[in-house]
């Protein structure tokens, strides 16, 4: 036990709470939930139970939809991966959250059906490269769904979506012989793909993504489910392509592609806002975002690709607020509260991902082993929402990118002090420790790496502050920065 207790131990949250609160019998914890405000205690609890039922279902693959917990026959979705959202949103925290380690089984789930991904390409497209699946159950990624309500052979945007948590370990860590030798080859073949799936133009000569589909939802007032230029689609083709490029280049592999990639990634439709600007969920006119649904797969771009924010893209990122806000919860699903939840983390917004998280913890979804529930009133048990609970609070309190490390960027109003330790980030350095006390005025950051890295540190709370830190291995540096 003492790997796991090694692993499980590095990262650490204190929301300032009493220890007489956080000493609390789970089942008073969540009687005392209040549906207005998040209780420190109880996301302190479901911020460590959460990276420990994650760790505790990560073995030979990853955690399914039920974890390995549910002894059953009639599990819901047969206890599968779902892919188009649940499995990510399970992954999202390994790395961030100190657990690299489970990138291992994550790698063989996919390593494992790589070849079935190859046969859905050439089979149903005739296409080189990979096409993956919306389910599986971890023998087989062949793609067997097709009708007018569930067309997900036309989902190009799986291998991507599934791809990015490799990706993202790969910022983090700086593994170059992962890389190499597993990530590199499958991200050449995402980019393949698109280079033989689009072949159609539009008017203006951009390359048009038909067939194609958002999971899981069509357009509003449209017969089925499938259409054009899914903004999704539109996403994940950019991130395929310039990737691919950008990784290649870094290893100097493919290079007579690289160029090729790039310039068919311009030739991609922007994005659509529509004309109540919000995002739209197809980049083709009259295509409408149909609003009341429990998934948000055209916001994409925003999570978990860093592809619109505040900074770089403020018109669009305003574009997708306005979208998120429009989103209706359909069937108050974990998963897609929790999916919004990090999307208004990424969008700077705390109130909005507060209210999302608030609609797990208002609405009897929450058992008393702090594993959750899919739909309100303990119905259907699984345990996405559980395993990705501590990546929201992470984000709430800590976005990065290559180069950035942002300070509370979704600081929800209750957490007026507080801590939080160990969380790796895309920037490729390790806040080993971020402490922040509002009445105080003050933000402090610890940062390591095992590389030399420059870093800028933002905070936008009060005067947006920036800090350019350069870190050396062995030297940890030391971030203030003032709250107002």
């Amino acid at each position: 036990m003492r790997p796991y207790g090694e692993l499980y131990g590095r990262a650490e949250l204190d929301l300032g709470m009493p220890d007489s609160d956080r000493h609390l019998p789970v089942a008073e914890l969540l009687a005392r939930a209040d549906p207005k405000a998040l209780d420190g205690a109880l996301v302190e609890a479901l911020f460590h139970s959460g990276r420990y039922l994650l760790l505790s279902s990560s073995g030979v693959l990853p955690p399914r939809l039920t974890g390995l917990w549910l002894g059953e026959w009639g599990a819901a979705w047969s206890g599968d991966y779902t892919t188009d959202a649940n499995i990510n949103l399970q992954m999202a925290g390994a790395v961030l959250t100190g657990m690299p380690e489970l990138i291992a089984p994550y790698t063989a789930l996919i390593g494992g059906q790589i070849e079935d991904w190859r046969i859905n390409a050439l089979s149903i497209y005739g296409a080189r490269g990979i096409l993956a699946p919306s389910r599986t159950d971890g023998e087989h990624g062949l793609l067997f769904h097709l009708d007018d309500e569930w067309p997900w052979t036309m989902w190009s945007a799986g291998a991507d979506w599934l791809l990015f948590p490799l990706y993202e370990y790969w910022q983090a860590t700086g593994d170059d012989d992962f890389l190499g030798d597993t990530l590199a080859p499958w991200l050449v073949e995402a980019a393949v793909f698109f280079e033989d799936f689009l072949t159609r133009e539009d008017a203006e000569g951009h390359v048009v993504l038909v067939p194609s589909y958002s999971p899981e939802v069509g357009p509003k007032d449209v017969r089925g489910v499938a259409g054009v230029n899914a903004t999704m689609e539109v996403a994940a083709a950019r991130h395929a392509l310039t990737t691919a490029a950008d990784v290649c280049a870094h290893l100097g592999i493919e290079q007579a592609a690289v160029d090729r990639w790039r310039a068919l990634a311009e030739r991609l439709p922007p994005y659509r806002v529509d004309d109540r600007g919000a995002l739209a969920e197809w980049a083709w006119p009259g295509l409408e975002t149909a609003d009341d649904h429990r998934h948000i797969s055209h916001l994409y771009p925003v999570w978990p690709l860093h592809d619109i924010t505040p900074d770089d893209t403020p018109d669009l990122a305003a574009a997708a607020r306005e979208a998120l806000l429009r989103r209706g919860d359909e069937n108050m699903s974990a998963h897609g509260s929790l999916h919004r939840a990090l999307v208004a983390a990424r969008l700077k917004d705390g109130e909005t991902a507060k209210a999302n998280v608030l609609k797990i913890l208002g609405r009897n979804m929450v058992f008393r082993s702090l594993m959750t529930s899919h739909n309100p009133d303990l119905e259907i048990y699984n345990a996405d929402a559980a395993h990705s609970l501590p990546t929201v609070v992470a984000e709430m309190l800590l976005d990065s990118r290559p180069g950035v490390v942002e300070l509370l960027p979704a600081l929800p109003a209750e957490w007026r002090s507080g801590s939080l330790h160990g969380i790796a980030t895309r920037a490729g350095v390790r806040v080993d420790e971020l402490t922040w006390d509002v009445e105080q005025g003050l933000a402090r950051v610890v940062l390591t790496s095992t590389r030399e890295r420059e870093v800028v540190v933002l905070c936008r709370r009060g005067a947006a502050q920036r800090h350019t830190a350069r870190v050396v291995p062995g030297s940890p540096v030391t971030v203030t920065v003032p709250l107002v």
